[in-house]
């Protein structure tokens, strides 16, 4: 049967060595260092989906007073390494300490600061590696850092999967990739379309796979207002039926979301013969490193000549070109018409998605940009020329966000199309969610979420009604933000009363 009662998933790989927060009866406290993208969307998480107690720092006047216009939190409007507006924030009582600033020493110093008044868990961003390079002797831990954050490293290993799975707009992995969420659009050409998820799973092709969401186009009639969002979001049951156009977000075994990428006739690239980069940024120089190792045949292009020249030095099998990334002679010459993959990431959004759609129009197979800024992200699927995006600041929230939520959450990815998570998380001695048939969950589910897959001891299980979750069960959730408090509570351990 296709497993109709709500429950979902998505992927991102944990860190190696998971802190988890101690268990809360109270509101969290949270200090955040930096009131950019990264510190103003987690906070917006913390305050208005979590309801806890945020207190944030920020030198810049206009970031505070964003702050404090759009979210109801204590602002300190002052350097973030201040040891007076750190310990002024309430540090000794803080449950998680998080520096996020675009400066990786701040972040250090503020770390340093924090860890002499708290040993609550402590997230640094740091973008530049040679701080802590092996045999250099100096450990994040010197810092008092538990638990580090590289943003170039994320969204390097976030377009590579992407370049491997053309036509996927988002790919996240679980489990060392074992298990996979990909999402992708429904061609006219799909055989699947017209056909209902619970026909789909009756002829088999469902076994080791579910559909955990549809983002599906309005329809012209059903927009009530002006600029009202062109698209809406379907949690699937078995009656839902696959329409062209739609968005569809898929979980399951590596082997099983492959094989239904092929039927809905989505390529794979075994190997990237040939990738063009634009820009010598520290994401475009580590991208074209990870791709050489790999044997493709890598161009970098940069505008700068003094930064093409710096590429050139540390890259050893890329060709860099200097010059205009926007003008087509220039992508012809880099040979665009025969790539597998565009991929552009000067740090200027219109930049960006304008060089891929360019890419695109002159014959790549596949163009990706980097998103620096979150108002771009709900305009992304309204870009036919643009196959996929990867955000920066979505990439270090969804690292964060592990961390934040309460019970023994493994790792958590926020989507870009859609505002929605995917969590793993631990099942919990005596949790609500335990030893009773998915079935009985029915009416107390949240209904805007989703049960994708259950890992038992190394083994996948696609669940059905009848399937039962035991303790220390890793399980995949699917959830709309409004919907997560209520998924944590089913999974949180439960100690007997004495």
């Amino acid at each position: 049967m296709y497993l109709s009662s709500n429950c979902g998933i998505l992927s991102v790989k944990s860190s190696a060595n998971p802190i988890s927060l101690r268990k809360q009866t109270r509101r969290m406290k949270a200090i955040i260092i930096g009131a950019g993208e990264v510190g103003f969307h987690t906070a917006k998480l913390l305050t208005l989906e979590e309801d806890n107690d945020v207190v944030l720092i920020d030198e810049s006047k206009e970031a505070c007073q964003r702050v404090n216009e759009q979210l109801d939190m204590q602002t300190f409007c002052g350097p973030g390494a201040s040891p007076r507006l750190i310990k002024a924030a309430g540090v000794e009582e803080a449950d998680i300490f998080i520096a996020v600033t675009s400066s990786d020493e701040i972040n250090m110093l503020a770390c340093q600061i924090a860890n002499m008044y708290t040993r609550c868990p402590k997230i640094a961003r740091v973008s530049n590696p040679d701080y802590f390079m092996s045999g250099n002797g100096i450990a994040p831990k010197d810092f008092g850092i538990d638990l580090l954050i590289n943003p170039e490293q994320l969204c390097v290993a976030e377009f590579v999967r992407l370049l491997k799975t053309p036509e996927a707009r988002e790919v996240v992995e679980f489990e060392d990739g074992k298990v996979q969420l990909v999402s992708f659009r429904v061609k006219q050409t799909n055989p699947f379309i017209g056909r209902s998820l619970a026909e789909l799973d009756k002829s088999g092709l469902l076994a080791d796979i579910r559909f955990a969401a549809i983002h599906r186009r309005k329809r012209p009639e059903e927009r009530v207002h002006p600029g009202e969002a062109s698209r809406y979001i379907i949690i699937p049951r078995g009656a839902d039926v696959l329409q062209q156009g739609d968005d569809v977000f898929v979980i399951g075994s590596a082997v099983a979301v492959e094989q239904l990428l092929r039927l809905s006739g989505i390529m794979f690239n075994e190997h990237l013969e040939r990738v063009i980069i634009v820009g010598a940024s520290p994401i475009g120089i580590q991208l074209a490193s990870a791709l050489e190792r790999n044997d493709t045949n890598v161009k970098l292009i940069e505008a700068d000549q003094k930064r093409a020249e710096l590429a050139s030095q540390f890259l050893r099998r890329t060709t860099v070109l200097h010059g205009n990334y926007l003008q087509f002679r220039l992508l012809e010459e880099a040979g665009v018409e025969e790539v597998n993959g565009f991929v552009s990431v000067t740090g200027d959004d219109e930049n960006d998605i304008m060089a891929c759609m360019m890419a695109k129009e002159n014959g790549a197979q596949r163009a990706l940009a980097l998103i620096q800024q979150p108002r771009y992200l709900p305009l992304l699927a309204r870009i036919p020329r643009l196959d996929g995006a990867v955000s920066r600041h979505l990439s270090v929230v969804s690292d964060i966000l592990r961390l934040i939520r309460r019970g023994q959450i493994v790792s958590v990815a926020s989507l870009h199309g859609i505002e929605a998570e995917v969590i793993e998380i631990v099942a919990g001695i005596n949790a609500k969610i335990v030893h009773k048939a998915l079935s009985s969950f029915k009416t107390k589910f949240p209904q805007e979420a989703f049960i994708g897959a259950i890992i038992r001891r190394d083994k996948l299980i696609i669940p059905t009604g009848q399937s039962v979750i035991q303790p220390a069960d890793k399980v995949i959730v699917f959830s709309m933000p409004n919907a997560i408090q209520a998924v944590e509570d089913l999974f949180e351990e439960r100690r007997p009363k004495i």
